[in-house]
């Protein structure tokens, strides 16, 4: 009887292994194809003015949270003007979008909204792609990323631009970690270094998304913890990394894809302990590019 269990659960790991392994092929062959042929940018709502800020949100699961996103962004403090930039990974609630964002205008601090619509849904990666091309567009200066499932109040742009600097990434969800994943603890102060923070509610240096190797090196298999990868590619590279307060609240996270990715995250994390697995980015020394040897 132990000896039909063990097969019987040998056999039951050889099938799950090689429904990972097709279901990384497919998911690698998505992410290349929206890679080569990035969904375009579209302004649904006003004009991008000189100098506003892009504030990036992933759209997944929570389309009703559509008319607060633009409130929250409607009532920001700063001065800049936000340019609103919404990466949809779900084609099904495309039409929903357009319709709500037809009846929508430049209110208060929202200058625009631009839309980017995936054809297949690549996770939280989407909006480093979004950045990408909002950089080949023209734009300039640091990125701020915000999730669908948070409420911020209004001085939320203002707190985050106001620690932003070159070759750093500053967000509201940090944590340092001891030895594993889940072992770790809250980063509460401004300023304060931090091993993690996660996507939603941070501001990026636009100089992130230019190494190609940020999308190159990343496994499929942990394609949707691009919060991770970001911290310790930034953290590798010499990048700060740290905590910026700015009072906020988390809604509708049951539906966070996050959730299925637990157990994913603890291996992720010991694979990038491997410094091996995280590459040093190409940036221009005296004119030329210093090669990873010459570090």
């Amino acid at each position: 009887m132990r000896r039909f269990r063990a097969g019987r659960d040998t056999a039951r790991a050889a099938r799950t292994a090689a429904q990972a392994a097709r279901s990384d092929r497919v998911l690698s062959d998505r992410f290349a194809r929206v890679r080569a042929t990035p969904p375009a940018i579209e302004i649904l709502v006003g004009s991008p003015r000189p100098g506003a800020i892009a504030v990036i949100v992933c759209l997944w699961n929570r389309r009703e949270r559509i008319q607060d996103i633009l409130r929250i962004i409607e009532q920001q403090t700063t001065s800049r003007g936000v340019r609103l930039v919404l990466w949809n990974n779900n084609v099904a609630d495309s039409a929903f979008y357009r319709r709500v964002l037809a009846d929508a205008g430049p209110e208060g601090a929202l200058d625009c909204v631009q839309f980017l619509d995936s054809p297949h849904n690549i996770g939280g990666i989407g909006r480093f792609i979004a950045a990408r091309e909002l950089e080949r567009d023209g734009y300039t200066g640091p990125f701020i990323m915000m999730d669908d499932d948070q409420d911020f109040g209004s001085d939320f742009v203002e707190d985050l631009l106001a620690v932003s600097a070159p070759r750093s990434i500053a967000g509201v969800w940090a944590w340092n970690n001891d030895g594993a994943y889940w072992n770790r603890s809250q980063v509460l102060v401004t300023g304060q270094g931090a091993d993690h923070v996660g996507t939603g509610g941070s501001i990026c240096d636009l100089a992130l998304v230019q190494d190609d190797a940020f999308f190159d090196r990343l496994p499929m298999k942990f394609l949707f913890m691009e919060d991770i990868w970001m911290s310790r590619y930034a953290k590798r590279n010499g990048w700060a990394v740290t905590m910026v307060e700015s009072p906020f609240n988390f809604v509708l996270s049951e539906r966070d894809q996050g959730h299925a990715l637990f157990d994913r995250k603890e291996g992720f994390y010991d694979w990038l302990r491997n410094p091996g697995n995280i590459p040093l980015r190409r940036e221009p020394v005296g004119g030329r590019d210093l090669d990873d040897d010459q570090r």
